[in-house]
């Protein structure tokens, strides 16, 4: 128990180190297009939680990253790999569009409740198909969940171009939700609403099933080792579908809440690469559930703030994701670092004896 806790001691403190570094190479950056990094850095916190309206802005962002993000980290935990979520996410935004603006004379909750729940059932069945292909057929899910983003991507954009095509205004979209459907602002002119609240109390429950109960210390024991697991009883098969299932589903509810949240109806590019934003979240801290809702925090700030940063400073916005990158660069090459200091280490030890 000590040693894992150790572990993870030792993690947070390669993850800070990762985006301290990343932060004094965007500074670098900054001083060398002649650029003041002070200034540029405290645009970006300026520009992300400066005022009530901008922390407001920063919450609204940290929803689909969370989502998608937890979706990534129960599929990676039980060793199947969901790169799908970006279609789950279209189709389930689709689904529950579809409900809000078909069945609007449904009592509010009612129809909430039920445009939710179509987001999961579609969104779970479309990662249910490459689950099935995994585990019966060991087809890669890696290769058929990447084809079927863009099946779902461009399934949706026929429908809202032509069957679902909005009866007033320009191509591109459905038509609009039932009015009461529309969850509440928080801060008024913002895109901060009630799915915020809706998320943690989805982001506690995903960390009670992964870290609380046998159904997540199964799920970790199939991906970690899946020869033990089949050799103590556990069904490695059902596990891994049941995964990319609740994994399918939480992207659906991710789609559901940019439609209900921040659109009010399905867009033919509702997502611009949210799920693969909220798997980079979910990948950088291992996927922990508590890690993954602090680390979409970071990723919101620094994605609202980049736009005050180059409108304030003239620093461009890109420059965000080049930090972005380097802390995945320093964190997938972690152990590999570990390793080159033990040896050096051991070297040393060696020449002093």
């Amino acid at each position: 128990m000590r040693g894992k806790f150790n572990e993870q001691l030792e993690y947070l403190g390669s993850l800070f180190i990762a985006i301290f570094l990343a932060l004094v190479l965007g500074a670098g950056i900054m001083i060398l297009n002649g650029k003041n990094p002070v200034q540029g850095y405290m645009a970006l916190v300026s520009g992300a939680l400066g005022s009530k309206y901008l922390l407001a802005t920063t919450l609204a962002k940290t929803v689909p990253l969370i989502l998608t993000g937890l979706a990534t980290a129960i599929s990676f935990k039980s060793g199947i790999f969901n790169i799908g979520g970006e279609g789950q996410l279209y189709l389930g935004a689709f689904a529950a569009a579809y409900v809000g603006f078909t069945f609007t004379e449904l009592p509010v909750v009612a129809g909430i409740v039920l445009a939710v729940i179509a987001a999961m059932v579609v969104g779970g069945l479309y990662a249910f198909i490459p689950a099935l292909l995994k585990v019966y057929y060991n087809i890669d899910e890696v290769i058929t969940t990447i084809m079927f983003n863009s099946i779902a991507i461009m399934f949706t954009g026929y429908l809202v171009n032509y069957p679902f095509q909005a009866s007033q205004g320009k191509m591109g979209g459905t038509d609009m939700i039932a009015e009461g459907f529309k969850f509440p602002k928080l801060v008024a002119m913002s895109k901060l609403n009630t799915s915020i609240f809706y998320t943690m109390i989805i982001a506690v429950l995903i960390y009670y099933l992964m870290k609380k109960t046998s159904y997540g210390y199964n799920f970790k024991i199939v991906g970690e080792n899946s020869i033990f697991s089949r050799y103590a009883g556990i069904n490695n098969k059902k596990y891994m579908i049941w995964a990319m299932i609740i994994s399918g589903a939480l992207c659906g509810i991710a789609g559901a809440f940019e439609v209900y949240g921040t659109h009010y109806r399905f867009l033919q590019n509702i997502s611009k690469g949210l799920a693969f934003d909220g798997m980079l979240v979910s990948l950088i801290v291992k996927n922990n559930p508590v890690g993954i809702v602090l680390m979409s925090l970071f990723f919101a700030i620094l994605k609202t703030g980049s736009n005050a940063m180059e409108l304030n400073t003239g620093v461009p916005s890109e420059l965000i994701l080049v930090i972005q990158s380097v802390i995945i660069l320093f964190i997938a090459g972690e152990s590999g670092f570990k390793e080159i200091l033990k040896r050096r280490q051991l070297n040393k030890a060696r020449k002093v004896k």
